[in-house]
């Protein structure tokens, strides 16, 4: 085992969400007394079978607490794990560590000086999204392509340009964070493409500067990192398999960079005679955060959990996450040397960076353009620290209040809140709600995409908003109205408006397809626009299938209005709309209907079904398109290898299938299957009476799937999948035509039948599933009757629910 601090993992488990109760969700997390294990239960196993990690700490946050006016839930159960007592656990070792200049880090994970030494504490704040940097705490606007990552010989990596404030006090801090949370959630209103799926890290600075007598001083060095990553539960692969777009999109590469980087930290601890590359530089978060993960850091992390049978897989991936992150370890060291000396050196090696810039050369050969690009950043950063070092505290204050925005204070916005009608923004992260405040003034107040200079203009950025969207008048705030300008979208709790219409007090309002709903708002647009059928909408007695359906629903019907929104926009000629998919037309002899999404391509007429994981992949790639495309970048037009909005017209799409129960194989009856011998020769007349005496002997079994007939004119070629038993997917070969001859045989041999198989055969089916490519071809050649003959077959074979 290699030397060094071991990781610290913590895991905490939430209480129910209000979504969770109302679904009657069942508990599947518990922990144990001592407070070092988490016991997860699968729900879909009726055994007693359970999953059991063990942590440094497992705190119950679940239940035992009680919840007073304040909001602080207070324990009245041992068990019961408040804010205070993770923080006396684990908050009070960073800040000891930090004083004694050791560098702390602190993930969260989940689906949040006296005498004769003086100390200056600094904090900065930046999130990564997109493998862009970009600065919460600097207000100008963000240089294209983001802040840039440098790499420093003997600190390491660096975000080049990132502001750093003085701070005196805890709530300066807190104030400083507030600020950035805010800049995050305007980016998330104006569709900077959403924020609660970006990692914000803050970094607090500690530089302690201690008189030694004499002219001689040292300083002591450190910073805590605290680090909020983006949502786990998002990060989904399943259903997105064959997408050609998976890799393409780069907003989930830091995240599963992440885990193939505490895999590889893992497996090194784990053998320590392997040579494993740790793959820090594949992406911006792992490059920065690389003394915290295996450097010089002294580094925790939290897993949060949800505690609902809902969400059992993503609980389940977290659990394994942090159970590999045990094994990390890190070198953590003081960072301290005398002050002088350090100038000193840095003088020292700066003059010896200009020599080599001068000379344009290194270790005496020449330098290429990028070797002596990167001594000028070595050589500026160097001045930068050494400046800092001989800065006075009151330097540094004073330049900050230089370059500090002038802006309304937040207690000031509160006071005046109490007095004047406002609007406030909703976001489904509930950190990122209230952080928006619009004062309606007295008159007319102007919504428009394009920024204004009057009070009263309200700016919005954003998918179907136009220049002029709307007005809201003030009438001496008693009485205030919204209307919308022409055609553009406007819903007031949920609804549509097209004339004017009186606002009461916290009603909710959608501009467009803006990202300022939350839980509530989206179910009242589902309910009122999305067409939701009765059976869900008004069914009392939901079953647990029909709950996951609800809310799968309500999650995508925006996205999908936004989709459609930003493919308009962009000049994309596709439309989307949700269908519901059985389990037969999947090939899923088990499973529940699901959410789809069906994207018709109008170029090509061609129609296309992407489950909900597909159709998150490419709704993060439009978002990062149409980020670029209104951030004005000239590379914004991707080609159709890249382009989210574009489906191949070869890929493959559900033609149909076929549930064939499996009952005759274990009596050995030959019906659309044939019992063979080992050998492959067809068993004919053999019979058993039960099919237990099938155990432990030797069979085989052939499937053959000859033709198939009257498959649609616009199906160019086909083909048929099918899984028998733990076999994995079988799958014919591609065949052309409506009356296609597969000719498919395929034998499966056990050597010997388990009881297992036995009871799959006698109570299991196969689904053989169709699968065709379409023939592409211009529509602007076709009537719009022949255009949509194959998605009118689709829609003959699944319920769907079309957006109006």
């Amino acid at each position: 085992m290699a030397d060094g601090d071991s990781v610290i993992v913590a895991v905490r488990v939430r209480p129910f969400t209000e979504r969770e109760k109302g679904r009657n969700a069942q508990l599947i997390v518990d922990m144990s007394e001592d407070g070092k294990s988490t016991i997860l239960k699968d729900p879909n196993n009726n055994g007693d079978e359970l999953k059991i990690f063990n942590y440094d700490h497992s705190y119950w946050s679940h239940d035992g607490f009680k919840a007073e006016n304040s909001g602080y839930l207070k324990p009245v159960s041992k068990k019961y794990a408040d804010q205070k007592r993770v923080f006396d656990d684990l908050g009070k070792g960073v800040l000891d560590n930090a004083w004694k200049g050791y560098n702390c880090s602190l993930f969260a994970y989940g689906q949040t000086g006296s005498g004769k030494s003086y100390s200056v504490v600094s904090v900065s704040m930046f999130e990564i999204y997109c493998e862009k940097i970009r600065d919460l705490l600097n207000h100008r606007p963000l240089p294209k392509g983001g802040l840039k990552i440098r790499e420093h010989p003997k600190t390491g990596f660096y975000v080049e340009g990132l502001w750093s404030y003085p701070v005196a006090s805890y709530p300066e801090i807190q104030s400083k964070i507030s600020e950035g949370t805010k800049e995050r959630t305007i980016a998330a209103t104006n569709m900077n493409s959403t924020s609660s799926r970006a990692h914000t890290i803050v970094k607090i600075h500690f530089n302690q500067k201690t008189n030694k007598g004499g002219n001689m001083s040292m300083t002591k060095s450190s910073e805590i990192n605290l680090i909020d990553l983006a949502g786990s539960e998002r990060q989904k692969s399943a259903g997105s398999e064959g997408d050609r777009l998976k890799e393409g999109i780069i907003i989930n590469k830091s995240l599963s960079t992440l885990g193939r980087v505490i895999k590889s930290l893992h497996d090194k601890n784990s053998n320590t005679t392997a040579k494993i590359q740790i793959p820090y530089r594949d992406s911006v978060l792992t490059s920065l955060l690389k003394n915290a993960l295996g450097g010089n850091s002294k580094t925790i992390m939290i897993a949060a959990i949800s505690p609902a049978d809902l969400h059992y897989e993503e609980t389940l991936s977290t659990l394994r996450f942090a159970d590999r992150a045990k094994s990390i370890k890190t070198k953590a060291v003081v960072n301290e040397s005398a002050t002088e000396r350090m100038i000193r050196e840095l003088k020292e090696e700066n003059a010896r960076l200009q020599e080599m810039i001068k000379r344009g050369a290194i270790d005496n050969g020449v330098a290429t353009q990028d070797e002596l690009e990167k001594l000028k950043l070595q050589l500026s950063e160097n001045q930068k620290v050494m400046t800092d070092l001989e800065k006075t505290w009151q330097q540094r204050l004073e330049e900050t209040e230089k370059r500090s925005n002038h802006t309304e204070s937040r207690e000031k916005a509160e006071a005046r809140r109490k007095e004047q009608p406002h609007l406030w923004n909703l976001n489904e992260d509930p950190a990122l709600t209230d952080m928006i405040i619009w004062f309606i003034e007295v008159g007319e107040n102007c919504i428009g995409n394009l920024p204004g200079d009057s009070k009263s203009h309200i700016w919005l950025k954003g998918p179907s908003i136009q220049p002029e969207h709307g007005v809201i008048h003030n009438k001496d705030n008693k009485k205030i109205t919204i209307k919308p300008v022409s055609t553009a979208a406007i819903l007031v709790n949920g609804k549509h408006i097209s004339q004017e219409t009186e606002l009461q007090q916290n009603d909710r309002i959608h501009f467009g397809v803006e990202e300022i709903s939350h839980d509530m708002a989206q179910k009242e647009i589902a309910k009122n626009v999305g067409g939701v059928t009765s059976q869900i909408a008004t069914n009392t007695m939901k079953s647990k299938e029909d709950m996951i359906l609800e809310e799968d629903l309500v999650n995508i019907l925006p996205n999908v209005y936004r989709a459609n929104a930003m493919a308009k926009e962009l000049k994309r000629n596709v439309n989307f709309e949700i269908v519901l998919m059985p389990p037969e037309i999947r090939g899923d002899s088990n499973g529940n209907t699901q959410v789809w999404i069906k994207v018709h391509n109008k170029t090509d007429d061609t129609t296309f079904l992407w489950d909900i994981n597909r159709f998150n992949n490419r709704y993060n790639g439009m978002q990062e398109m149409y980020q670029n495309y209104t951030e004005g970048d000239l590379e914004w037009n991707l080609s159709k290898e890249r382009d989210p909005f574009y489906e191949p017209a070869d890929s493959s799409i559900v033609v149909g299938s076929t549930k064939i129960y499996l009952q005759s194989l274990a009596y050995m009856l030959s019906v659309c299957f044939m019992p063979c011998n080992p050998a492959g020769k067809e068993i004919l007349g053999e019979f058993v009476e039960n099919p237990s005496e099938l155990v432990k002997k030797n069979l085989a079994f052939k499937i053959k799937i000859l033709s198939a007939l009257g498959l649609p004119r616009r199906i160019d070629q086909s083909y048929c999948t099918y899984t028998f038993f733990d076999r994995g997917e079988t799958k014919t070969n591609k065949a052309s035509g409506s009356n296609p001859a597969y000719a498919h045989e395929e034998m499966f041999t056990f050597r010997p039948v388990t009881q297992e198989l036995v009871g799959y055969l006698k109570n299991g089916a196969l689904n053989i599933t169709v699968y065709g490519i379409q023939k592409a071809r211009d529509s602007s050649l076709h009537s719009s009757a022949a255009s949509s003959r194959i998605s009118s077959y689709l829609n003959q074979v699944l319920k769907y629910f079309k957006l109006g």
